[in-house]
């Protein structure tokens, strides 16, 4: 929200140097990001929050630097010359969705005179980023900075029927808006329409047909209350946004849509010598109760450690326009204006107190309570992922929870059901959850690659999202660990194998092979506890690779990071280094094709040979001297005892077991 120094001063007499007002400006909440000279004048830019919508208006940061200064603050006056003929015999107002539009006021000028405005007027929209049209443009564009209200001219003589419809778009109407852009519309779009046509794109931009020109000798003007709602997805859907939609998607002042058709009308009458048909058509739809709230003297100085008197608390919300009586000997009646929609209760008004006294002099205390608030076991899970990842070298990445259909239907490890769609999706082409991280990051690795960064070494912690069993309105939420990098087959299984070391879920896992469609047949595996899936992992499929655009295939895994949670071992128990060697031993067996080698480990671990420490895979070798459907496995065995240096006869009575078991188990042979 921009806003001119010298324009400010209209409505409030105060004497502060631009910078100064900035500083105390920022100490009062509202944050000024930046004060620049423009000719004679000052840009002031401030953040305003979405929940101060009476902030994006000149007099609405008036009214806080008047309960600043202790300065009055001035409402400009307006003075209306109406003719002998009422406006309602002129044109004609209906309201077809009143949920949509809850309050629409229309007037009628006629002997218009377009031209320049005023060079003061055009200064200050100048000052502000605004570039001047016309005086009737100008004009609208004016009110709207002074006080927020969106005002829209419509040249009388192009609309037809000379009537005003505010209505939903039927569905395929397309309109020509000023920017010269065409939009095909939407059922659920509110227009602004005559008898046979939208004319505006309601709240948003006016259409191209009823454009104020040097033509126009009639305008009726149009100051409304729109539904935030509505406004803000049609502007998301239709990828058009203005000063306008800024401010109906967050919330207009009833009471000042006519305040502001009137304020309008009249610098038209001054500027553009225009005549005024008598009264106006108000469709004022809106039940709007009046807010009173209660202020507790005492509740005050509890939360904020601060001694305010009810004298000092009712000047300070009267400064900034409540209405304050006094309740009984410690409290106040509150009346909330109308315009700031943010104040509910007595803390948003303990909040007003502190703010409008001064943050800066709310004193420290050291009275509220200190509590230690241990990490829980899924954030520590998720942390050591994290860190275990983040050294082997991987990126973390942090993706959207959307995807495009083709993209949500390609990997679904954990669910075969549809996904969810939105009906309100916030991209028209990303209307899908996500029931896996993995498209995710396969399209990070897509931008990756288009900006000459052909490989990634990416992980991702997040939720997917599944689709549960009739009758349940959420879906379920999974927790899960994704990884997606150019690096061989072992390099990403050992990256997932070193989490699931460091949870201590690994030597409670069985890892073999599986077939899915994503995943390229013969280099694709899965983790299980048990009976259920811990995760995959394997090499993208030439049609995934395809899907995405990538050049080359990587490698992907996924794991149910729930499932590590509820499975992992955090304490960490101390094992002294060992004292004396290992002996190792190597063997090279022959096994039927079928066998894989998590089988092979589990007969050596059941063979009773002592004092095993690791079994290691060596390699695969098939070849003409290895009998057909039959594979050779090569692999190490490391044995070490705690307590001595183990003997050859030791070693070799453990060996024998080994060979044996795998005889018996597998009806593998020693290869020579």
């Amino acid at each position: 929200m921009k806003v001119s120094y010298r324009w400010l001063k209209d409505y409030c007499d105060f004497h502060l140097p631009a910078e100064e007002l900035a500083r105390r400006l920022n100490l009062r909440g509202l944050a000024v990001e930046g004060v620049t000279p423009v000719g004679d004048d000052f840009c002031l830019e401030l953040e305003i929050t979405a929940n101060r919508p009476d902030l994006l208006s000149h007099t609405g940061v008036a009214r806080e630097i008047a309960g600043m200064t202790g300065k009055p603050l001035r409402i400009p006056d307006i003075s209306l010359a109406e003719e002998a003929r009422p406006v309602t015999q002129i044109a004609r107002v209906e309201v077809q969705n009143p949920d949509l539009c809850p309050r629409y006021t229309a007037r009628v000028l006629y002997d218009v005179k377009v031209g320049p405005a005023p060079a003061e007027m055009r200064r200050r929209l100048e000052t502000i980023g605004l570039r001047p049209v016309n005086n009737i443009v100008d004009i609208t564009n004016y009110v709207l900075m002074e006080c927020g209200q969106p005002e829209h001219a419509f040249d009388f003589e192009r609309l037809r029927g000379a009537a005003v419809v505010i209505r939903l778009a039927i569905p395929g109407e397309v309109i020509q808006l000023i920017d010269g852009s065409e939009v095909k519309l939407a059922a659920d779009q509110l227009v602004i329409a005559d008898a046979t046509r939208p004319v505006a794109l309601a709240g948003i931009m006016g259409g191209l047909p009823t454009e104020i020109g040097d033509a126009t000798r009639v305008v009726l003007l149009e100051s409304a209350k729109f539904d935030p709602v509505n406004i803000r997805r049609t502007a998301r859907a239709t990828g058009k946004s203005s000063d306008s939609s800024y401010r109906f998607e967050r919330g207009v002042d009833t009471p000042t849509v006519e305040w502001a058709s009137r304020r309008a009308a009249a610098l038209i009458q001054q500027h553009a010598g225009a005549k005024l048909a008598a009264g106006v058509i108000d469709v004022n739809l809106t039940r709007e109760e009046p807010r009173s709230v209660t202020l507790r003297i005492p509740r005050v100085e509890r939360v904020l450690g601060l001694a305010v008197s009810a004298p000092q608390a009712t000047k300070l919300l009267e400064g900034i326009g409540f209405g304050v009586k006094p309740e009984g000997p410690n409290a106040l009646a509150v009346s909330v204006p109308s315009f700031r929609p943010d104040v509910e209760a007595e803390i948003d008004l303990i909040e007003e107190v502190a703010r409008c006294h001064g943050y800066d002099r709310v004193p420290e205390t050291s009275r509220l309570a200190i509590t230690d608030v241990p990490v829980g076991k899924p954030d520590r899970v998720a942390a050591l992922a994290r860190e275990t990842l983040i050294r082997l070298g991987y990126a973390e990445a942090v993706t959207t929870s959307f995807l495009p259909d083709p993209l949500a239907l390609g990997f679904s490890p954990w669910s075969a059901e549809e996904p969810i769609r939105l009906k309100n999706p916030l991209r028209s082409d990303e209307a899908a959850l996500r029931r896996s991280l993995i498209p995710s990051l396969l399209q990070v690795a897509r931008t990756n690659q288009a900006q000459a960064i052909g490989e990634v070494h990416l992980f991702e912690l997040d939720r997917v999202y599944l689709r549960r069993a009739a009758g349940h309105r959420l879906p379920e939420e999974k927790r899960c660990l994704a990884i997606v990098a150019h690096e061989g087959f072992s390099d990403v299984k050992g990256a997932a194998e070193a989490v699931l070391e460091r949870l201590g879920v690994l030597a409670r896992s069985t890892f073999g092979p599986v077939a899915h469609g994503f995943l390229t047949p013969g280099a694709a595996g899965a983790w299980h506890l048990g009976s259920s899936l811990l995760g995959y992992m394997g090499e993208l499929s030439e049609e995934g690779t395809a899907a995405f655009g990538l050049r080359k295939a990587p490698h992907v895994a996924e794991l149910d990071l729930d499932m590590l949670t509820a499975s992992a071992s955090l304490e960490r128990t101390f094992r002294a280094l060992p004292r004396f060697p290992a002996v190792s031993r190597d063997l090279a067996i022959v096994i039927r094709e079928a066998v894989t080698w998590t089988e092979v480990v589990r007969a050596v671990q059941a063979a009773g040979a002592e004092h095993i420490e690791a079994v290691r895979f060596g390699e695969v070798y098939r070849g003409t001297q290895i009998e057909a459907g039959h594979k050779s496995i090569f692999f190490g065995i490391t044995y070490r005892a705690p307590d001595r240096t183990l003997t050859n006869d030791e070693v070799n009575a453990s060996q024998s077991r080994i060979v044996a078991a795998l005889a018996e188990r597998l009806g593998a042979t020693l290869r020579t």
